[in-house]
Protein backbone atom coordinates (compact mmCIF):
# COMPACT_ATOMS: atom_id res chain seq x y z
CA UNK A 1 0.00 0.00 0.00
CA UNK A 2 1.13 3.57 -0.57
CA UNK A 3 3.27 5.76 1.66
CA UNK A 4 1.79 9.25 1.69
CA UNK A 5 3.30 12.62 2.52
CA UNK A 6 0.84 15.13 3.97
CA UNK A 7 1.70 18.81 4.17
CA UNK A 8 0.38 22.35 4.13
CA UNK A 9 1.45 25.62 5.71
CA UNK A 10 1.52 26.85 9.28
CA UNK A 11 -1.95 26.91 10.83
CA UNK A 12 -3.74 25.33 7.88
CA UNK A 13 -4.90 22.17 9.65
CA UNK A 14 -2.39 19.43 8.80
CA UNK A 15 -2.61 17.80 12.22
CA UNK A 16 -6.42 17.85 12.20
CA UNK A 17 -6.46 16.13 8.82
CA UNK A 18 -3.88 13.60 9.99
CA UNK A 19 -6.16 12.69 12.92
CA UNK A 20 -9.08 12.21 10.52
CA UNK A 21 -7.03 9.77 8.43
CA UNK A 22 -6.02 7.94 11.60
CA UNK A 23 -9.66 7.48 12.61
CA UNK A 24 -10.33 5.86 9.23
CA UNK A 25 -7.58 3.32 9.80
CA UNK A 26 -4.45 4.84 8.32
CA UNK A 27 -1.16 4.52 10.20
CA UNK A 28 -0.18 8.13 10.83
CA UNK A 29 3.03 9.80 11.95
CA UNK A 30 4.04 13.39 12.62
CA UNK A 31 7.50 14.52 11.51
CA UNK A 32 7.60 16.97 14.42
CA UNK A 33 7.60 13.99 16.80
CA UNK A 34 10.63 12.59 15.01
CA UNK A 35 12.34 15.99 15.23
CA UNK A 36 11.59 16.16 18.96
CA UNK A 37 13.33 12.82 19.48
CA UNK A 38 16.25 13.79 17.23
CA UNK A 39 16.81 16.97 19.25
CA UNK A 40 17.38 14.83 22.36
CA UNK A 41 20.36 13.08 20.74
CA UNK A 42 23.59 14.40 22.37
CA UNK A 43 25.42 14.25 19.04
CA UNK A 44 22.75 16.39 17.36
CA UNK A 45 22.61 18.79 20.31
CA UNK A 46 26.36 19.35 20.00
CA UNK A 47 26.18 20.00 16.25
CA UNK A 48 23.26 22.42 16.52
CA UNK A 49 24.81 24.35 19.41
CA UNK A 50 27.89 24.94 17.25
CA UNK A 51 25.63 26.61 14.70
CA UNK A 52 23.33 28.56 17.01
CA UNK A 53 25.49 29.10 20.09
CA UNK A 54 25.32 27.78 23.62
CA UNK A 55 22.48 30.15 24.53
CA UNK A 56 20.05 27.58 23.10
CA UNK A 57 21.18 25.02 25.69
CA UNK A 58 19.47 24.40 28.99
CA UNK A 59 19.79 21.97 31.90
CA UNK A 60 22.71 20.72 33.93
CA UNK A 61 26.16 19.69 32.70
CA UNK A 62 25.08 16.04 32.85
CA UNK A 63 21.69 16.58 31.25
CA UNK A 64 21.95 19.23 28.55
CA UNK A 65 19.01 19.78 26.22
CA UNK A 66 17.93 22.31 23.60
CA UNK A 67 15.51 25.07 24.52
CA UNK A 68 13.24 24.72 21.49
CA UNK A 69 11.63 28.12 21.98
CA UNK A 70 15.03 29.84 21.85
CA UNK A 71 16.04 27.77 18.86
CA UNK A 72 12.82 28.66 17.01
CA UNK A 73 13.29 32.37 17.78
CA UNK A 74 16.71 32.23 16.12
CA UNK A 75 16.06 30.06 13.08
CA UNK A 76 12.81 31.72 12.07
CA UNK A 77 14.50 35.12 11.94
CA UNK A 78 17.78 34.02 10.35
CA UNK A 79 17.35 32.00 7.13
CA UNK A 80 21.05 31.07 6.95
CA UNK A 81 21.05 29.55 10.42
CA UNK A 82 17.72 27.86 9.70
CA UNK A 83 19.17 26.21 6.61
CA UNK A 84 22.23 25.09 8.56
CA UNK A 85 20.09 23.50 11.27
CA UNK A 86 17.80 21.89 8.68
CA UNK A 87 20.85 20.35 6.98
CA UNK A 88 21.58 18.60 10.28
CA UNK A 89 18.03 17.52 11.09
CA UNK A 90 16.55 16.57 7.71
CA UNK A 91 18.82 13.56 6.98
CA UNK A 92 18.00 12.17 10.42
CA UNK A 93 14.26 12.62 9.84
CA UNK A 94 14.51 10.85 6.49
CA UNK A 95 16.26 7.88 8.10
CA UNK A 96 13.43 7.56 10.62
CA UNK A 97 10.79 7.83 7.88
CA UNK A 98 12.35 4.96 5.98
CA UNK A 99 12.88 2.76 9.05
CA UNK A 100 9.34 3.36 10.31
CA UNK A 101 7.73 2.67 6.94
CA UNK A 102 9.81 -0.46 6.28
CA UNK A 103 9.05 -1.91 9.71
CA UNK A 104 5.33 -1.22 9.39
CA UNK A 105 5.11 -2.64 5.87
CA UNK A 106 6.68 -5.89 7.13
CA UNK A 107 4.09 -6.16 9.88
CA UNK A 108 1.11 -4.71 7.99
CA UNK A 109 1.54 -5.24 4.23
CA UNK A 110 -1.80 -3.59 3.42
CA UNK A 111 -1.22 -0.53 5.60
CA UNK A 112 -1.85 2.98 4.37
CA UNK A 113 0.96 5.02 5.90
CA UNK A 114 0.74 8.80 6.16
CA UNK A 115 3.51 11.09 7.36
CA UNK A 116 2.71 14.70 8.23
CA UNK A 117 5.71 16.71 7.01
CA UNK A 118 5.56 20.53 7.30
CA UNK A 119 8.53 21.04 4.94
CA UNK A 120 7.76 18.18 2.58
CA UNK A 121 8.48 20.11 -0.61
CA UNK A 122 11.01 22.55 0.83
CA UNK A 123 13.21 19.72 2.13
CA UNK A 124 12.94 17.61 -1.02
CA UNK A 125 11.06 14.79 0.70
CA UNK A 126 8.32 14.46 -1.94
CA UNK A 127 10.26 11.96 -4.03
CA UNK A 128 10.26 9.53 -1.11
CA UNK A 129 6.46 9.23 -1.08
CA UNK A 130 4.09 7.52 -3.50
CA UNK A 131 1.54 10.34 -3.24
CA UNK A 132 1.34 13.77 -1.63
CA UNK A 133 -1.57 15.62 -0.01
CA UNK A 134 -1.68 19.38 0.58
CA UNK A 135 -4.06 20.83 3.18
CA UNK A 136 -4.85 24.49 2.61
CA UNK A 137 -6.96 27.38 3.79
CA UNK A 138 -6.80 31.15 3.44
CA UNK A 139 -3.97 33.02 5.14
CA UNK A 140 -6.52 34.95 7.22
CA UNK A 141 -8.11 31.72 8.49
CA UNK A 142 -4.69 30.30 9.42
CA UNK A 143 -3.72 33.48 11.29
CA UNK A 144 -6.99 33.45 13.23
CA UNK A 145 -6.46 29.83 14.28
CA UNK A 146 -2.87 30.45 15.33
CA UNK A 147 -3.59 33.58 17.36
CA UNK A 148 -6.24 31.60 19.24
CA UNK A 149 -3.50 29.08 20.08
CA UNK A 150 -1.34 31.83 21.56
CA UNK A 151 1.09 32.59 18.75
CA UNK A 152 2.04 36.22 18.30
CA UNK A 153 1.70 37.99 14.96
CA UNK A 154 5.48 38.18 14.61
CA UNK A 155 5.88 34.45 15.29
CA UNK A 156 3.23 33.64 12.71
CA UNK A 157 4.75 35.98 10.13
CA UNK A 158 8.28 34.60 10.61
CA UNK A 159 7.17 30.97 10.35
CA UNK A 160 5.02 31.58 7.30
CA UNK A 161 7.92 33.32 5.57
CA UNK A 162 10.07 30.23 6.12
CA UNK A 163 7.69 28.07 4.07
CA UNK A 164 6.99 27.75 0.37
CA UNK A 165 3.73 29.57 -0.50
CA UNK A 166 0.82 27.15 -0.22
CA UNK A 167 -0.27 28.17 -3.73
CA UNK A 168 2.97 26.66 -5.00
CA UNK A 169 2.58 23.51 -2.90
CA UNK A 170 -0.88 22.98 -4.35
CA UNK A 171 0.64 22.77 -7.83
CA UNK A 172 2.79 19.81 -6.80
CA UNK A 173 0.18 17.84 -4.83
CA UNK A 174 -1.54 14.64 -5.92
CA UNK A 175 -4.50 15.45 -3.65
CA UNK A 176 -5.84 18.70 -2.21
CA UNK A 177 -7.89 19.20 0.93
CA UNK A 178 -9.73 22.52 1.31
CA UNK A 179 -9.85 23.20 5.04
CA UNK A 180 -11.73 26.51 4.86
CA UNK A 181 -15.27 25.36 5.50
CA UNK A 182 -15.49 23.41 8.73
CA UNK A 183 -14.61 19.94 9.96
CA UNK A 184 -17.52 18.12 8.27
CA UNK A 185 -16.54 19.21 4.77
CA UNK A 186 -12.90 18.51 5.52
CA UNK A 187 -13.76 15.04 6.83
CA UNK A 188 -15.71 14.25 3.65
CA UNK A 189 -12.67 15.08 1.52
CA UNK A 190 -10.50 12.91 3.76
CA UNK A 191 -12.88 9.96 3.41
CA UNK A 192 -12.89 10.27 -0.37
CA UNK A 193 -9.10 10.31 -0.55
CA UNK A 194 -8.78 7.44 1.92
CA UNK A 195 -11.16 5.36 -0.18
CA UNK A 196 -9.12 6.06 -3.31
CA UNK A 197 -5.85 5.22 -1.54
CA UNK A 198 -7.39 1.96 -0.37
CA UNK A 199 -7.96 0.73 -3.91
CA UNK A 200 -5.40 -1.68 -5.40
CA UNK A 201 -4.46 0.82 -8.14
CA UNK A 202 -2.86 3.08 -5.53
CA UNK A 203 -0.81 0.36 -3.86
Amino acid sequence: MPIIGLTGNFGMGKSTVLQLFNKLGAFTFNADTFVHNILENPRIIKRISKVLGREILTGSAKNISINKKRMADIIFTDPYKRQAVESIIHPEVLKLFKLTAADLQRREPTAIIIFEVPLLFEAGYARHFHKTIVVYCTRETAITRLTRKGFSRSEIRNRMRAQMPVSEKRKHADYLIDNNNGIRKTALQVRNIFHELSTPACS
